[in-house]
Order: structure tokens, then C-alpha cells, then sequence
């Protein structure tokens, strides 16, 4: 089996995180690694993501980078090639 990456963008939006990220601990093919990419989020987020590290069944990475405005497609791109995985699929922090 391929392995896979899920890459999780996020921004400042603490509870939406928290509840995607835990969302994955649930299904039944976990991702390899999870890596969040973070658009310069406060440190809030930050200590959320320690905290989801602690309980993630899979290692979690989070990469960051210094606000300054939008530049999602740049943590994008720092995230990916942070990436593991011979497959990666990505999605928003903030679906539900």
C-alpha cells in the first residue's frame, strides 16, 4: 500500500482544527503523517497543535510560518516538502 500525507492548511481558527484534525483519528485508513500547514497563525493554534500531537496515532508535523497576509500558497508549498508520503491529500482546517 502507497503511502499517504494529509496536509491540513490552517489560519487562526483554533476549534475548526481541532475538530478536522481529530476527525482523521477516527477513520479507518489513517494517513501515514499528518502535516499542518499554518498561514501564520497566533500562538493559540501553536499550543493546539502541541496539544493534538500528543494524542495523533500518526506523527504530526506542523509547519509554520511569520503572518504576513495571506501566503497559503507558500506554507503550501514549505508543507510539501515537508511530505513524506508518496501520496498527499490536502484539505482546509476549516471543511465543517
Amino acid at each position: 500500500m502507497k503511502s499517504v500525507t494529509l496536509l491540513i492548511s490552517t489560519y487562526n481558527w483554533v476549534e475548526a482544527l481541532r475538530v478536522c484534525v481529530s476527525s482523521v483519528f477516527f477513520q479507518t485508513r489513517l494517513p501515514d503523517e499528518i502535516v499542518i500547514a499554518d498561514d501564520g497563525s497566533k500562538e493559540e493554534t501553536r499550543k493546539a497543535i502541541e496539544e493534538l500531537k500528543r494524542k495523533s496515532p500518526v506523527p504530526l508535523i506542523h509547519v509554520w510560518h511569520e503572518d504576513k497576509g495571506f501566503r497559503k500558497s507558500m506554507i503550501l508549498n514549505k508543507a510539501i516538502a515537508k511530505a513524506s508520503g508518496e501520496y498527499i491529500i490536502e484539505v482546509d482546517g476549516d471543511w465543517f
